[in-house]
């Protein structure tokens, strides 16, 4: 029998729909849904909606599943042949894997500070085979692009470089985005930065935090005019708007935004946040509206908060 691939090492963020990991397998989804009902293998994590989303590892089980019958296994004993060798994996994977996220933090770092796609996209793929999708998005994600803000503000990295690590990042996030907002079911949400900011990681990032849990997201980017938000908001008529600043110029015209939003459409909830809200927590008194919170976490809570006064 051939070796099969080490899926513990594999990634278990559920990014894939049913249709995708038919095509990756070539497995029907109706035959892998039977194996889910009566074995418990693959394990799909389920969206606020129902759906269900698969991990590389999964793809990787549904594969070995697959192989083993076609050489004539019966599928119950490819299942408990699988146990065996998922603890086998695991086992090695944790004697090899000793590395926390606050340690794979600095090597990610140095993946991109170097320019080393190939070396940034393993560590991310690691991590999110050992720990939880958004305790990797927070713990690692996260530090890594403060980090590399840091470096830059202090004149120890070139621009060239923050660029480089920004656009890995915001690629790798963007994509992540696509996948989970086919299966929105939720309200609908204007997402993105105040007039003039260019900053618009962060914002991205909680839009991620948002889509998975099946808000459907409108994410408008850096530097949103007055005038193109109120006509946004026209078009789409959102149940929120978030809005996000790192600079006091950003605040101020934000406080220009809300104040539109309030006299334009009374009906549509506005939502702010940002490092200069974290870090100056007085602004906020004089801003209407709601304070979203110190992080994705705080906004997911922020957002289920606010929209449940329309229920």
């Amino acid at each position: 029998m051939a070796q099969p691939p080490s899926i513990a090492q594999l990634s278990a963020a559920p990014v894939f729909n049913t249709k995708a990991v038919a095509i990756e397998t070539e497995v029907p989804p109706d035959t892998f849904r039977a194996w889910e009902r009566r074995y418990g293998v693959p394990r799909p994590q389920r969206t606020a909606g129902g759906h269900r989303l698969y991990s590389e590892r999964d793809i990787a089980v549904i594969r070995w599943l697959r192989d083993r019958t076609a050489e004539g296994m019966n599928i119950s004993h490819a299942v408990m042949l699988l146990g065996s060798v998922l603890e086998e994996e695991v086992s090695v994977a944790a004697a090899n894997t000793s590395r926390g996220l606050d340690q794979m933090v600095a090597e990610l770092s140095q993946a991109l500070i170097n320019f080393d796609a190939s070396i940034a996209d393993r560590i991310l793929s690691e991590a999110f085979s050992i720990h939880p999708f958004e305790q990797v998005l927070l713990e690692l994600v996260q530090p890594v692009m403060v980090e590399v803000g840091e470096l830059w503000h202090r004149g120890e990295i070139n621009v060239a470089s923050e660029h480089f690590a920004t656009e890995f990042m915001r690629r790798k996030l963007a994509s992540l985005i696509n996948i989970f907002e086919s299966v929105a079911t939720r309200e609908t949400i204007v997402v993105g930065c105040a007039p003039g900011e260019l900053h618009d990681i962060g914002i991205l990032f909680a839009s991620l935090f948002l889509v998975r849990r099946g808000w459907k997201v409108i994410y408008l980017g850096a530097r949103v005019p007055v005038n193109d938000l109120i006509e946004t908001i026209s078009k789409v008529q959102p149940d929120l708007v978030c809005l996000s600043g790192t600079t006091i110029d950003a605040t101020n015209a934000m406080l220009d935004v809300a104040k539109a939003i309030r006299a334009q459409h009374p009906s549509v909830h506005f939502g702010y946040g940002g490092r200069i809200f974290n870090v100056n927590p007085e602004l906020r008194e004089h801003m209407p509206g709601f304070f979203m919170g110190h992080d994705a976490r705080e906004l997911v809570d922020r957002v289920n908060a606010v929209l449940s006064r329309n229920s």
